[in-house]
């Protein structure tokens, strides 16, 4: 079995594999469009990753700029803004959550950080630095939309875990992917510490393994509220769902959209 490594940037090997579970999520997108069309463009997104939101809203004639710290799922990015035909709306840029003030084609109308993107700052300093500078490059009539998980105690619980088969996929080439994990929490410092191995066997039976790792750093509604008000935001609405249920003990997202004034 042949091992790669991915010691400084978790994603700089998995770019593909990431695509392979989060490509086809959708879920979010109507909602977040929602908020765009109403607000305006441009539009920031934090964490952009490998363009899954990005190119929709670029379809849709906004303009958009994603930032993400990962040059590998940038390079993804660009592939599938060019391959969509919208790279005259879009920029991609190799910045922090922490920079989002530098990002280019501001003020935006509105700054996203979809699907847990926020938690991947593993400080409460760091997020409330981001949160601070996505403050500063909205439009001071902009809008922040976060989407993060909700840390109910039973989410928690299912989290943690030694091992575990997370999905199996086929690829076109006939090789078969399957993704394990670890998972350890932390309740006293709200950290989630990740571990995964995407084991790749082959047509002829070679296995392949790419480990990789990270800590996330989860938040609860009162804290994040908190942080909104520090950062300088006026006024805020929490959502439970993608359809912007009200926020509750049994909602599995904890979604908010907070106005610069």
């Amino acid at each position: 079995m042949k091992m790669t490594d991915s010691s400084t940037d978790p994603y700089r090997a998995i770019p593909a594999l990431y695509d392979l579970e989060h490509d086809q999520f959708d879920d979010d997108i109507a909602c977040l469009m929602n908020f765009v069309i109403s607000t305006g463009d441009p539009v920031l997104e934090l964490g952009a990753g490998t363009g899954r939101l990005v190119v929709p809203i670029a379809e849709a004639g906004y303009r958009v700029t994603g930032i993400d710290t990962s040059s590998s799922m940038l390079a993804t990015a660009r592939e599938r803004v060019d391959a969509a035909g919208v790279s005259d709306l879009v920029t991609l840029q190799e910045l922090g959550m922490e920079e989002a003030s530098a990002a280019s084609g501001g003020p935006f109308g509105v700054v996203i950080a979809s699907l847990n993107s926020l938690l991947h700052l593993e400080s409460a300093s760091a997020q409330r630095v981001a949160l601070k500078q996505a403050f500063a490059a909205l439009d001071p009539r902009g809008q922040l939309l976060i989407d993060v998980m909700n840390p109910t105690p039973a989410t928690l619980t299912a989290l943690e875990h030694q091992f575990m088969l997370e999905g199996t996929w086929s690829q076109d080439d006939g090789s078969i992917v399957q993704k394990f994990s670890s998972r350890r929490v932390s309740a006293a410092e709200q950290l989630i510490e990740t571990q995964l191995w995407y084991d790749i066997t082959a047509p002829d039976g070679a296995l392949r393994r790419i480990p990789t790792s990270f800590t996330m750093r989860y938040l609860h509604r009162s804290e994040l509220e908190l942080m909104l008000e520090i950062a300088g935001f006026a006024s805020w609405e929490f959502y439970g769902s993608y359809e912007l249920d009200p926020y509750d003990d049994q909602s599995d997202r904890l979604i908010v959209a907070a106005e610069a004034s």
